[in-house]
């Protein structure tokens, strides 16, 4: 691990994982709480209170900037697409729309910091997952939760096939169907 790192740990068996910035000096900067009654905020921890016994890795973020290639002859993935562009509009809003970007690790803490005590946690839209993605790429943007869309869509498209199949049906066998 070095300065400026996204790092995260992966809880309860990897049923989700939490992600912060390494400052470098045995510190993290995440966005979380010390308990579940507790508002999650931004701030900063010691790297074993972030660890909590689990082990820390380093995010890998080639296969992110990859998707951010368009003049590549690649083929870009449409949901992982979708939300980046989706991730970048609320960013806007919040006003953390980042133009030019340095990525470098003193760069990435700087931004780290300036968001030092936000409190305004959204699971879908300003996890700690969308934190850490920012401060290195100046996007939020959650792996988890495009998972959890591309987990949820299949099954959406199967109910509104179901449902469209269904409904013409039932136009065939009435009066409004002939």
């Amino acid at each position: 691990m070095a300065q400026g790192d996204h790092v995260y740990v992966n809880r309860y068996g990897g049923i989700y994982s939490h992600h912060g910035i390494d400052c470098g000096d045995g510190q993290i900067i995440h966005f979380g709480a010390p308990d579940w009654r507790t508002r999650r905020h931004i701030s900063q921890i010691s790297r074993d209170e972030f660890a909590r016994g689990d082990e820390i890795m380093v995010r890998d973020y080639s296969r992110f900037f990859a998707t951010l290639e368009s003049e590549t002859g690649r083929k870009r993935d449409p949901l992982q697409t979708a939300s980046v562009e989706l991730n970048k509009f609320w960013d806007g809003v919040r006003g953390l729309a980042v133009a030019d970007i340095d990525h470098s690790s003193a760069a990435v803490i700087t931004r780290a910091k300036s968001r030092l005590g936000e409190k305004n946690f959204n699971l879908l839209f300003n996890n700690c997952e969308h934190f850490a993605s920012w401060c290195v790429t100046g996007i939020s943007n959650s792996d988890q939760i495009t998972g959890i869309w591309r987990a949820a869509l299949p099954a959406a498209q199967f109910m509104q096939f179901n449902a469209r199949s269904r409904l013409t049906d039932w136009m065939d066998h009435t009066p409004f169907g002939r």
